[in-house]
């Protein structure tokens, strides 16, 4: 029961960083945008041996044009990722900052019921021994007018026994 409030702050902290971990692991739902989309490679129909070589340049350069516009795509589907990575990064960063403090927190506060605890303990030993030290007191205080009163009680019972003696009883 000493350690339950710290145990449970600790248990609480850990259960935190492995839910933000495990969350961080799992694969996401791909979102389906038309930046990120690959387009189809580009079909082109090979030329007969003996074509025009205008017609061959015109197609190198529409197969030309196809791939410049994949590459296009494809760096911006990276950039994208990569700034969603960059924004993921900073999300757990700021998570890991957060909890990191609370467990600074838990600590100190830790630290303080440790010192309270310490303190309590003393106040009670004390009052403990205060206790202990009134009760002998009067225990004695007790023992001392109980024998006081025996002796008074004797003395009267002795002059009562000479008293009936005088007088004839």
């Amino acid at each position: 029961m000493k350690y339950l409030g710290p145990t449970l702050a600790i248990g609480l902290t850990v259960l935190i960083i492995a839910g933000v971990a495990i969350y961080s692991f799992l694969p996401k739902q791909p979102k389906v945008e038309a930046s990120t989309a690959v387009a189809a490679p580009v079909q082109v129909a090979p030329s007969p041996a003996g074509s025009n070589p205008a017609q061959l340049q015109a197609a190198l350069a529409e197969r030309e044009a196809a791939y410049q516009t994949q590459l296009a795509e494809l760096n911006t589907t990276l950039q994208n990722r990569q700034t969603v990575y960059q924004q993921q990064m900073q999300e757990l960063t700021a998570r890991i900052t957060t909890v990191q403090q609370q467990l600074n927190q838990l600590k100190a506060q830790e630290q303080a019921l440790v010192a309270q605890s310490a303190q309590l303990e003393i106040a009670r030993a004390d009052r403990l021994a205060t206790y202990q030290t009134r009760l002998q007191q009067a225990q004695g205080q007790y023992n001392a007018r109980y024998s006081q009163v025996q002796a008074q009680l004797q003395e009267a019972q002795t002059k009562l026994a000479e008293a009936n003696t005088i007088l004839g009883r």
